[in-house]
């Protein structure tokens, strides 16, 4: 994308696909204009963006980001590009040229495979939504048309990993196997763990401290990357304003952290009511 304009259709298209669809949520726009590298991001330090529309006539029908992420492919020691945020019109011609123009710029830079789709990485919005389509997505999870699936195997992209997103109830704790709560106290005895919720004094450098512990800890999951200092600065400054400190637990060794959770709120129904708007009079 050249112009200001283009940029804006780009961001703009999804709302016409999907403007017939109940469950769809839309993006928040300012986060997804730094995402796509619209505005100031650290992502785009270890990164490559470059965003294409395809049109017919004046109109545009599909759009895609190619990705090449570099902190990946050192990790990897890989030639891999991304393409991600790719939404179309349910017409093959359309998705494919679409991957065509990504692949060709990714082989201009180097790259000789290509995966997605990712948002742009695996650290932010990830994968293809294949079941669930009866209700609306969570915050921070995927959705797209039943129709996106063909459209992408068609090319001849194949399933590289799979992704599983689970629902749960508050009350489901109280059945829980009675062996799993031995194991859990007696791993609290023997190693000396103990558990505090995050403190409201400390609350940005809480909220700093679990995502260092994100990135020590997933250093064996699929394709995961690091997030860079710069991301863990922007995210912690983005997460303090939606995490319930009633919601979270930090275990600690000897005073040390060495885990942490925390439960989001699913705010994407008030990110639907103020249309994705968080400016000027929407909020979270």
């Amino acid at each position: 994308m050249e112009t200001k304009r283009q940029q804006r259709q780009f961001m703009q298209l999804a709302w016409r696909l999907y403007e017939k669809d109940p469950h769809w949520i839309p993006p928040l726009r300012q986060y997804q204009k730094e995402l796509l590298g619209y505005a100031r991001h650290p992502f785009h330090d270890i990164a490559q963006v470059q965003t294409f529309l395809a049109y017919r006539g004046d109109r545009p029908v599909g759009r895609i980001a190619a990705i090449v992420n570099h902190a990946h492919n050192e990790r990897y020691q890989e030639k891999r590009g991304f393409f991600g945020f790719f939404e179309s019109e349910d017409d093959p011609e359309v998705a494919h040229a679409l991957f065509d123009t990504a692949r060709r710029w990714l082989t201009e830079q180097g790259m000789s495979g290509m995966r997605g789709p990712v948002n742009p990485s695996l650290n932010y919005e990830i994968g293809l939504l294949i079941q669930g389509f009866d209700s609306p997505p969570t915050f921070m999870m995927t959705y797209n048309p039943p129709y996106y699936e063909t459209l992408i195997e068609s090319y001849g992209f194949r399933k590289a990993q799979d992704l599983y997103a689970f629902w749960g109830h508050v009350d489901m704790l109280e059945q829980l196997d009675k062996k799993l709560e031995f194991v859990v106290n007696e791993a609290t005895r023997r190693f000396g763990v103990t558990l505090r919720r995050m403190d409201r004094r400390r609350f940005d450098q809480e909220v700093r401290t679990f995502l260092n512990i994100y990135n020590e800890s997933l250093g064996g999951t699929w394709g995961f990357v690091p997030l860079s200092e710069g991301e863990v600065e922007h995210m912690s400054h983005t997460l303090k304003h939606l995490i319930v400190p009633e919601m979270t637990t930090v275990a600690e060794i000897e005073g040390k952290p060495v885990a942490a959770v925390f439960g989001l709120l699913d705010y994407n129904p008030r990110i639907k009511a103020i249309d994705g708007r968080l400016f000027p009079f929407g909020f979270l």
